[in-house]
């Protein structure tokens, strides 16, 4: 225990939601390392195997350039990303404190919701050493309306975001893991509102899957069909040589 708590000292714990921190404990396994350093770089967990794990609760593109790097050096890196199914909204009194609402939030989020932030990061699909989890969760966030969050924002401030329970989780590592976002039911060449129609989720969101899967280099754009772009698989192999 005493290396891991030298380690962790003052190292990466500043402003740190408790979604974060307690992702982290959720994660961890005996014999772990917690915010260790790696290259020069702050990791959230370096498990006993070498594997590399990064909790992200942001934007994916904040960590792009560090996991890639340390992919690249032949590392496995895995990127957690939590994303919440069901979300509690609390609302503090800006000068009390006190609690004066809670509600649940209309959105709800679901594993389509990985590409919103994916598509900052597209590198990570299929890329060599990077493996991508997505952990479903309950949530709680909490705001207040002190005026220092952002104008969109109406000045709400985030005052924490905290986990209530893991429901489920989604891994990612494999080219086919990547591609059974396409289903197999639809013939190429796909485009968005084909992709969308058949998913149940519209266009604009499947879209941002046909964009990271092209942009990773499994699929190929070809023409459009009107004003949609289409896509198929970069060879006449196709899916079953993944």
């Amino acid at each position: 225990m005493e290396p891991m708590a030298a380690e962790r000292m003052g190292i990466n714990l500043y402003s740190e939601y408790s979604l974060h921190a307690q992702l982290k404990e959720y994660l961890a396994r005996p014999g772990d390392r917690l915010e260790a350093l790696v290259e020069g770089k702050v990791i959230d967990l370096v498990r006993a195997d070498g594997e590399l794990v990064e909790v992200q609760t942001g934007h994916l593109g904040q960590i792009k350039a560090k996991v890639l790097a340390l992919a690249a050096r032949g590392y496995r890196v895995r990127v957690v990303y939590p994303i919440s199914a069901t979300r509690e909204l609390r609302r503090l009194d800006p000068l009390t404190q006190e609690l004066i609402s809670t509600r649940r939030s209309p959105k709800r989020g679901d594993i389509y919701s990985l590409f919103d932030e994916l598509i900052r990061a597209p590198e990570f699909v299929a890329a060599p050493g990077v493996i991508v989890e997505v952990l479903m969760i309950r949530s709680i966030e909490t705001k207040t309306r002190d005026g220092s969050g952002s104008w969109w924002r109406k000045g709400d401030r985030t005052v924490d975001k905290e986990l209530v329970e893991v429901l489920d989780s989604c891994v990612f590592q494999s080219q086919d893991d990547w591609l059974a976002f396409i289903p197999e039911a639809i013939e190429p060449p796909w485009s968005s509102s084909s992709l969308g129609a058949e998913l149940g989720i519209g266009a604009a969101r499947a879209r941002k899957i046909l964009y990271c899967l092209a942009k990773s280099g499994l699929l190929a754009e070809t023409e459009k069909q009107g004003r949609f772009k289409t896509y198929c698989f970069p060879s006449a192999s196709g899916r079953a040589a993944n």
